[in-house]
């Protein structure tokens, strides 16, 4: 799933304007250039049926969207809600779908100064 979530955002065209490829997983590579994504998995876990595992599982993934001034970072998340709300796709067989939880913003600090995280938290379920 990580794989193709990233891929998606790359390959989205108003998303890679504003960060190229600075999508990451976990951690922003210290010293990056701004605006870019980190992705943080909450949690992802498999749908059970009275039966056994129903091959889907739901996931759900915040995305921070950090820029050196709230307007960047506010940029970044609305192309990225563009890009996410009600994806619904079929990659290698497998079905995925994204559904948006929530969004906030808050200040932060780096080496550099006060940047900016215009988050948004989305539940992506998805066939295993």
């Amino acid at each position: 799933m990580e794989e193709v979530v990233r891929s998606k955002l790359l390959g989205t065209a108003p998303i890679a304007a504003l960060v190229q490829t600075r999508i990451d997983w976990g951690e922003r590579s210290q010293g990056t250039t701004l605006p870019a994504i980190v992705l943080h998995l909450i949690s992802d876990i498999p749908e059970m049926k009275m039966a056994g595992p129903s091959g889907w599982s739901d996931a759900r993934v915040q995305v921070d969207n950090i820029g050196r001034t709230i307007m960047d970072a506010v940029r970044v998340r609305r192309a990225v809600l563009a890009a996410m709300l009600a994806w619904y796709e079929t990659i290698d067989g497998k079905k995925y779908r994204a559904f948006v939880i929530d969004s906030s913003t808050n200040p932060d600090t780096d080496q550099t100064g006060t940047l900016h995280r215009a988050r948004l938290d989305l539940r992506i379920s998805y066939q295993s």
